[in-house]
Parts: C-alpha cells; sequence; structure tokens
C-alpha cells in the first residue's frame, strides 16, 4: 500500500494524489516509468522521480524509520502490510494522566513473543529495548498522544523513531469514534471475566492496591488487562487496515 501514496513529494496532497491516480498512475514505479503525467509540473516530475526512488530503495532495506521520514504521520499506516511482521504492539498502564506519570506496566506484543514489563520488577529502560528490538514498526491506541509522550519522558535511551500506526485515528477514517473497548465489542473481540469491565481509571486503583496493601491479585488483573489490550491491537490492526485498504480499492492496485 505505501508504493501507492504520492504524498511523499512536495505539494501533493490527497486531493493531487488523487488526481494523479486518476490518470492511472498507481504506483511509484508506473510515476517514474511515465514520461509525464498531465496533472503534475515538469519540475515536480523530475524531483518526483529521484524522491520516489530514493523511497523505493529505503522500503526495499526495509529502513522503515527513514522512510517514515518521507512520508506523512497521517499516512503511516499504509506502510504495515510490508512490516507487520516485524510490527511491535504496545500499550501502557500509567498511575496517572500526566506525561510524567508513573508507567506502571508495559506490554509488547511481537509476532513470536510477548512481553509484560512491570515497575519495580522488570520493568526498565534495557529491557523495553530488548522488547522492541528490530521492531520496523509500532501499533498503538492513541499511543502517538499518550503511551510514546510518556515512554521517552521516563525512558529517554529507548528508540521511538519507528513509523506508527495509531489505531485511534486509522480507525476514525473508517468510522469507527469510540474507544479501543467499544471497537472490541464492535469487532466481536471478548475478555475474559476476570478483567471484564476494567478500564483505565480502575487500571490506576489496582496499581495503588498492589502498592499500598501488597494485593497480588490486583496486579495481577492489572497485568492481565494490559496485556489483553496490547495482544487484541494485531486483530484490530488487520481489520483496520483492510478497510482502510478497500476505500481505495476503486484505484484496483
Amino acid at each position: 500500500m505505501i508504493e501507492h501514496t504520492f504524498q511523499i513529494l512536495p505539494s501533493v496532497g490527497a486531493k493531487k494524489e488523487k488526481a494523479i491516480w486518476g490518470e492511472g498512475i498507481l504506483s511509484w514505479d508506473e510515476f517514474v516509468s511515465a514520461d509525464t503525467i498531465e496533472c503534475v509540473k515538469p519540475a515536480l516530475k523530475e524531483r518526483g522521480d529521484a524522491l520516489l526512488m530514493q523511497a523505493q530503495e529505503l522500503l526495499d532495506n526495509g529502513e522503515s524509520a527513514l522512510l517514515a521520514d518521507m512520508v506523512p504521520k497521517s499516512e503511516h499506516w499504509r506502510m504495515y502490510d510490508r512490516f507487520k511482521d516485524d510490527a511491535a504492539y504496545l500499550d501502557i498502564e500509567t498511575d496517572g494522566l500526566s506525561r510524567d506519570a508513573l508507567v506502571t506496566v508495559v506490554t509488547v506484543h511481537r509476532k513470536n513473543e510477548t512481553y509484560t514489563l512491570t515497575e519495580g520488577f522488570d520493568l526498565d529502560s534495557e529491557s523495553l529495548s530488548d522488547a522492541l528490538e528490530g521492531a520496523k514498526m509500532l501499533v498503538t491506541f492513541n499511543g502517538s498522544c499518550f503511551d510514546v509522550p510518556v515512554l521517552r519522558n521516563s525512558f529517554p535511551e529507548v528508540d521511538f523513531g519507528m513509523p506508527q500506526y495509531d489505531l485511534r485515528f486509522a480507525s476514525r477514517k473508517v468510522g469507527f469514534k469510540e474507544g479501543l473497548k467499544p471497537l472490541e465489542i464492535e469487532l466481536g473481540i471478548k475478555r475474559s471475566d476476570d478483567i471484564e469491565g476494567v478500564d483505565g481509571a480502575m487500571a490506576v486503583h489496582l496499581w495503588h492496591q498492589w502498592k499500598r496493601h501488597d494485593d497480588e491479585d490486583a496486579l495481577n488483573i492489572l497485568k492481565e488487562y494490559n496485556r489483553a489490550d496490547t495482544v487484541n491491537l494485531e486483530y484490530i490492526a488487520g481489520v483496520i487496515f483492510g478497510k482502510l485498504v478497500s476505500e481505495h480499492a476503486g484505484f484496483r492496485w
């Protein structure tokens, strides 16, 4: 899907991109191979050829972070099908809502393993970096506004430079307006009885139960809740990506 976007090019937004598609130019290769494109001025065509060849080289080499620098953040979702095998799905819990809140639990879900890291046990810069090692894309729900800024503040040594597919904003593009839990319900995702009804406010309460009363049951529920939040993102990401692609299906790539 990423090879069909022309918003990499200067002065090309969604409207101009559709005009290029409307001329039958649906991919980077077709753009570069074309002698002229009616809706693209010759100077932009020449510069565009160079930029798209650079983007193709980065894509072929798996340089997702450098490629992301060329793509508007709102279009990073287009990279998901190329990098999903190396994606990291991430969600955090905190003891409050500010960016300097204490990070209590972090789960990083990868293709072959899921890491749940807990403050006071195994959550630190090294363990978080290890969990994210080799990740080509980050998948979150509202992570661009909360999770990642909070983690950067708490763990400045950890690299979060990979492109991010934020399902909060991606899902809005296809008509979903609610939060993560209503989205899960709409998609038929069921949670275990132990964490049914747990939400962000309850997660804060569970942490305080653990810290103040050594309530291991509260800690285990918190960790299970965070793990479910994260693991479920993988299924949701695929569904939302499919719907986003379907919106462009009229161009027949």
